[in-house]
């Protein structure tokens, strides 16, 4: 007789089995074990670097990704919505996104390079020095490539690559972080995150092209119709409009506490941020296998978003807890002083990921059902909140006052979401569902009657 164990250990196995959940999974282990490698970075470099340099660099990084951010365009939403329906294009459609990303990354970044030191005088020399420039261009034009191959992958339904692919970047990290801080204590921290992303680029492109695209090609059937660009552009445009506000949210925050902080409390926000941040990584991960599956069965969407909520729930609330009630000792790891600056700050960007998930389940959603005009209203109103309360907040609350934006923000829109939206699209499903089962019993009823006539 099978033991108890052998019996949890069956269905957890089956469990991770269904695309929607193992895929959710590999994304989920590949964001945790980012955030701790991450969280060991930022650890390393509060203790061989100084604050202003940390928070400098910090502010730099933040640039970078938000540049990488607008110039993909929001093209990752569109391969995981679009990789299912591609066929035996897929690796056509992926290489039009990368030169898309990297064209746009790198007018995007001279510009923002020539006139950063008008709005943030700190991050100057980027654009003055043309050594600087140019390689802050190419990690822009690198850093659009790095998040479009997860998305990639992700359409693909190879997600298990992605946490290998995303751990050799964070321990290429780490090594760096330390070989140069000697040498080069003002940008060692930009230098060891540039130089592990190259690498890593190139690595996991090599993979992605030699072996997940050609296995993908050898299983799918020809699509009986090409990609429709009108279908595809559409789609990103108005979702591009989203995403934008969305990195707003995110990238530019440490440039908005730059600005009205100065960069020594940019260290200590950006710190709490990313370990924050990481938490809300768990619902985003979920949700990109959301659409994935979604895409590739319609019918199924209300069921999965709905058991998707349940599921966040069940692993975002404890992990919140847990960092709100810890957020001393993990911010302690960084030096008393991000301690008492940052605690509060990330025991309120913790508790905010709870009422995130939900609003990620739903942009998910509406993205699988291609009314990304929603997704772009929802995220709008979030930007405006959250940069008008922190500007707000900020000076009155200090660094704990973008937490309460954060949180405020989620909270409102979780609210209104669940009540608004999600509940009619599980409510229509369900009586779907109820009917078609009411049906199936007819039928038999039916024929037994026929067969007694």
């Amino acid at each position: 007789m099978m033991s108890e164990a052998a019996l949890v250990k069956g269905k957890l196995l089956a469990h991770a089995r269904i695309p929607l959940y193992g895929n959710g999974y590999a994304l989920v282990v590949s964001s945790i074990v980012s955030s701790a490698l991450g969280l060991l970075y930022w650890a390393l470099a509060a203790r061989l670097y100084s604050a202003e340099n940390v928070g400098l660099n910090a502010a730099t990084i933040s640039a970078m990704m938000f540049l990488a951010g607008f110039a993909q365009l929001n093209l990752m939403s569109a391969l995981m919505r679009f990789i299912p329906e591609s066929g035996r294009q897929a690796g056509r459609f992926i290489l039009i996104t990368y030169g898309v990303a990297i064209v746009v990354g790198a007018v995007a970044s001279v510009v923002f390079g020539r006139l950063i030191g008008l709005v943030a005088p700190e991050l100057g020399p980027i654009g003055e020095s043309p050594t600087l420039l140019v390689w802050f261009a190419t990690a822009t034009m690198a850093w659009c490539v790095f998040v479009l191959e997860d998305s990639a992958i992700t359409g693909l339904r190879q997600t298990r690559w992605v946490p290998i692919s995303n751990a050799g970047f964070s321990i290429a990290k780490i090594v760096l972080l330390i070989a140069l801080a000697t040498t080069f204590p003002v940008y060692g921290v930009f230098a060891s995150w540039t130089i592990a992303l190259a690498a890593s680029v190139v690595l996991t492109n090599l993979l992605l092209f030699a072996r997940l695209v050609p296995r993908h090609d050898a299983v799918v059937a020809i699509p009986t119709k090409p990609l429709s660009a009108r279908t595809i552009s559409r789609f990103v445009f108005t979702d591009y409009l989203g995403s934008l506000c969305w990195l707003a949210c995110t990238t530019l925050l440490p440039i908005v506490v730059a600005g009205a902080a100065g960069v020594r409390a940019t260290a200590y926000f950006y710190l709490a941020w990313q370990i924050g941040y990481g938490l809300h990584m768990v619902s985003i991960n979920m949700g990109y296998s959301l659409v994935v599956e979604g895409s590739t069965d319609p019918k199924q969407l209300a069921t999965y978003s709905k058991r998707l909520v349940l599921l966040n729930m069940r692993i975002i609330a404890p992990a919140a807890i847990g960092v709100a009630i810890g957020a001393p000792y993990i911010m302690g790891l960084f030096g008393a002083d991000y301690a008492a600056a940052g605690s509060n700050l990330l025991r309120l960007l913790a508790v905010a990921a709870v009422p995130y998930s939900v609003v990620s389940v739903y942009i998910s959603v509406v993205r699988v059902q291609r009314r990304v005009r929603r997704a772009a209203a929802v995220l709008a109103v979030m930007c405006m909140l959250v940069l008008a309360l922190s500007e707000v907040l900020l000076r009155s609350l200090g660094l704990a006052g973008v937490g309460v934006a954060w949180l405020v923000t989620q909270t409102a829109l979780a609210a209104f979401v669940m009540l608004f939206e999600l509940r009619p699209i599980w409510s229509a499903a369900s009586s779907i569902e109820t009917r078609e089962r009411e049906e199936r019993t007819r039928v038999p009823e039916l024929v037994g009657v026929r067969h007694g006539d």
